[in-house]
């Protein structure tokens, strides 16, 4: 999933249960602030799988490398 859409979408649902907060209807309030905070778990999580994954330094290899006979004729 879109890592910008899961941001965006608890930043809202975050701003809306704080405004419900305010206008007493607590019930769905604190129901859109739970699932905000498990959208931005998600979202956190997301990011970091990412980051530990291993990644080949060199993918690709060369079958011949000279670096000191550039330039240099080899027989075949």
């Amino acid at each position: 999933m879109n890592p910008q859409l899961l941001f965006n979408s608890s930043l809202v649902l975050i701003t809306f249960g704080l405004i419900l907060l305010f206008k007493g209807l607590f019930l769905l309030a604190f129901t859109s602030l739970a699932i905000a905070i498990g959208i931005s778990l998600f979202w956190l999580m997301s990011g970091f799988f990412g980051k530990f994954e291993y990644e080949a330094v060199d993918t690709s290899l060369e079958e011949e490398r000279d670096d000191e006979g550039k330039g240099v004729l080899k027989p075949f």
